[in-house]
């Protein structure tokens, strides 16, 4: 059976994307502190994402609704946002690992310090490798939202906008549709392989880099 290039891309990141499942696994996003963390760091990669975009982007409106309602979750938690230092080059980055924030983000979500870049975003990122990761996180929120539902904290559940964002799942099956007309083994494929797991691993860096800074204590 012959696989198209969106299995291959599958398989080809498959441990990538396992081992971010298992650090989101490590939340209980039914506690407010944990949940926060969780928020925090998909605002703070989709902030990054919202740069790479193209006009004709698949995800262009799911992204930016699920920025509204993350930002929109953050606040309802009471989680400030930390400023972040600006590079004094001017050019914007992609985070990658290293230890300084991209210039024109003013602010990081959920937690202090800086945001790890590394890749220089002249090099941008191919806009599929953008959507099916954001497509793909919509599908990964289904099993997660029973588990936030179930929040014994009124002040999580209250915090549900992205959970409850309605009509985002659909560009998905376009995504799908666009990664199986990409030739196998071609340099568009190599692109977008690379740049999912750049994206991948900005998840990551992210994750630990963003600390809530509510407490259990707090969070009472």
């Amino acid at each position: 059976m012959q696989h198209s290039y969106r299995h291959q891309l599958r398989a080809m990141t498959r441990t990538d994307h396992q081992r971010l499942d298992d650090l989101f696994s490590a939340l209980d996003i039914t506690r407010r502190v944990d949940y926060a963390r969780f928020i925090g760091v998909h605002l703070a990669v989709f902030e990054v994402l919202q740069r790479h975009l193209a006009p004709s982007s698949l995800t262009r409106q799911q992204l930016l609704a699920g920025l509204a309602c993350l930002q929109r979750d953050l606040a309802t938690l009471g989680e400030r946002r930390a400023q972040m230092r600006h590079r004094p080059t001017g050019h914007d980055e992609m985070p990658a690992g290293h230890d300084e924030m991209p210039a024109g983000h003013g602010e990081m979500p959920a937690g202090h310090g800086e945001m790890p870049v590394g890749h220089d975003a002249a090099d941008g990122l191919d806009p599929l490798a953008v959507d099916y990761v954001v497509a793909g996180s919509r599908l990964g929120l289904k099993v997660l939202k029973t588990r936030w539902a179930s929040s014994s904290d009124p002040l999580v559940r209250a915090a549900g906008a992205y959970f409850t964002l309605q009509n985002a799942a659909p560009s998905w099956p376009k995504v799908c549709r666009a990664l199986s007309t990409v030739p196998l083994d071609s340099t568009r494929a190599g692109a977008i392989t690379r740049d999912t797991k750049r994206i991948f691993d900005l998840f990551a860096a992210t994750y630990r880099r963003v600390k809530p800074l509510i407490t259990d204590r707090t969070a009472q």
